[in-house]
């Protein structure tokens, strides 16, 4: 469902409905252990400072709030105002998820429009149902986050084939189905790996040399699988003396994720960090922690900096979040819509804009779930007159 978000390198969408199934079924069986710290070698010890020391600087820029980038001009701006349309969220109880969904509804509200969420619950018939209501209520777009355009096809093309504009949000282009008129992809795979390779980064600069860490693989989508992968490899390759081990999971069998991370932990004993992709999947891994008897021997890092997640840092369960302004993300996904609208090519999400909140930093933060709505805790919301300014109208 999740998630976005400068230093740093870098959520497969339930692809295909079967394919989209068998990722289901093969939650919880398909952990790669590959954790046995590779033997002393004066090169990779060598390579392995230099990684540390380059994730210690990548935290250090990180933990002050982001500088925010600019956004293109729109060359023929758009009358927004009495525009109706729908935000299909994967799953809209994840909190990062539902953010950029009311990031949407903020900004195209600013414009002048109307935007409904629609709840597609990490299930392909939800996600369909939704695209379907849309275009029975004429809506003007649709904008989906996280889903695949594979995991509903038909239902996407049928709007598209009204005249709707369809924008997928934060998925590639997948199933051979390219841009056209009236549906474009909002790319930010690129944003979305660098996040995940900063979670790799967090968890080095937090252990140094004797990390051995417990990659937990998120496989709800095609941009969770190759960010997942991505973060794995970016571990690997920043300190390969290090120690690594995998689990997978996927959102659709969370209720498997607790016996796989704990089966992971026995079978490596020296894991002392863990790397959780979205805030809102740590509770299940401190269950399979406490189970494992490692509690008081692991670091958690994650992302997303949900508010549950900041409470976590403060109280001391877990180390790091790599941090996503939703809200931003939201104009983002709103800014792509525009683009399309306006018929310019809608750009890739490249760029990482995040904060790593820490032990140091988040006790001056206000932490309620109002303010997780807002841009407190990244330094307010200059952003939004440079979009505004983009679309003509500032």
């Amino acid at each position: 469902m999740s998630l976005s978000i400068t230093p740093s390198r870098r959520v497969r969408a339930l692809a295909a409905t079967t394919l989209a199934i068998s990722l289901i079924s093969a939650c919880g069986a398909g952990e790669r252990d590959t954790a046995a710290k590779p033997a002393a070698n004066p090169a990779a010890t060598g390579a392995s400072a230099a990684g540390i020391e380059a994730a210690k600087e990548a935290m250090a820029g990180w933990a002050k709030a982001p500088e925010w980038p600019d956004a293109t001009k729109i060359e023929k701006p758009v009358d927004l105002t009495g525009k109706k349309f729908t935000y299909v969220a994967l799953g809209d109880q994840i909190p990062v998820i539902h953010g950029v969904g009311v990031g949407v509804q903020e900004a195209l509200g600013a414009a002048g429009a109307e935007v409904k969420i629609c709840d597609g619950k990490f299930n392909p018939t939800a996600v369909a149902d939704c695209l379907k209501t849309a275009g029975d209520e004429q809506v003007d777009g649709v904008i989906s986050s996280f889903i695949d355009y594979q995991m509903a096809g038909p239902a996407f093309d049928a709007l598209a084939a009204k005249g709707v504009k369809v924008l997928l949000g934060g998925v590639a282009p997948s199933g051979g189905r390219q841009a056209d008129a009236n549906l474009a992809f909002y790319d930010n795979t690129p944003r979305v790996i660098a996040l995940y390779d900063a979670m790799s980064q967090a968890a080095l600069a937090e252990g140094g040399p004797e990390t051995n860490v417990l990659w937990v693989r998120l496989l709800d989508s095609s941009t969770t699988t190759a960010a997942s992968d991505h973060g794995v490899a970016a571990f690997k390759e920043a300190c390969p003396s290090c120690g690594l081990a995998t689990a997978d999971f996927t959102t659709a069998n969370l209720d498997k994720l607790a016996t796989s991370v704990s089966a992971a932990l026995v079978s490596n004993p020296d894991t002392n960090a863990v790397i959780v992709p979205v805030d809102s999947f740590v509770p299940p891994v401190l269950q399979s922690i406490q189970a494992a008897k490692f509690a008081g021997k692991v670091k958690i890092h994650s992302s997303s900096s949900d508010l549950a997640g900041l409470q976590r840092i403060k109280d001391g369960q877990q180390a790091s979040d790599l941090g996503t302004p939703v809200l931003f993300e939201g104009w983002k996904f709103a800014n792509a819509m525009v683009q399309l609208l306006a018929g310019q090519e809608v750009e890739k999400g490249e760029e990482l804009v995040t904060r790593a909140f820490t032990k140091d930093n988040v006790g001056s933060l206000t932490l309620d779930d109002k303010t997780y709505l807002t841009d407190d805790w990244f330094g307010g919301d200059a952003y939004k007159q440079k979009f505004l300014a983009a679309w003509g109208l500032k």
